[in-house]
């Protein structure tokens, strides 16, 4: 049995008549509407305390609240912004979509505007991670031990 985790529930009504589009809108409240940390933090938590097997995370259409939650784990995790971005972007390819298609796609442009709210809000990615997410030194010891053993 999984965790359900409300990511964007109790952002304001704009942004979640943005939710099936994407948009900077909704990727900026990834990180500062009401929840949306502790949601995104619950997942990571699952990581690190899944004991055996996988964790599976998902959202509706699979790209934008998965799209952030895996950029984060992956930046997180050491890997380069340039990469992230990357494999952010492969949806597009297996959705069989394009960036002109929203409901679809994803725009390198919405991740852009996640990690700049996280500056914004928190001054830097560790700093969203710790003060943000609340993620301690061991927490993050251990997804990095657990994901890059």
């Amino acid at each position: 049995m999984g965790n359900w985790n409300d990511v964007i529930g109790h952002a304001p009504p704009q942004t979640l008549v943005t939710t099936l589009s994407g948009g900077d809108d909704l990727y900026r409240a990834f990180v500062t509407a009401p929840g949306a940390n502790a949601a995104f933090a619950a997942v990571l938590r699952d990581v690190i305390e899944t004991r055996d097997g996988a964790v599976l995370y998902h959202c509706t259409a699979g790209k934008d609240r998965t799209g952030w939650a895996t950029a984060v784990l992956l930046t997180l995790l050491g890997v380069d912004r340039a990469t992230v971005t990357e494999d952010y972007l492969l949806s597009n390819r297996y959705r069989n979509a394009g960036p002109d298609d929203p409901l679809n796609g994803v725009r390198s442009e919405w991740l852009d505007a996640a990690f700049d709210q996280v500056n914004r809000t928190y001054g830097g990615f560790d700093a969203y991670a710790r003060d943000g997410l609340g993620l301690t030194d061991a927490d993050l010891a251990a997804l990095k031990g657990k994901m890059l053993a």
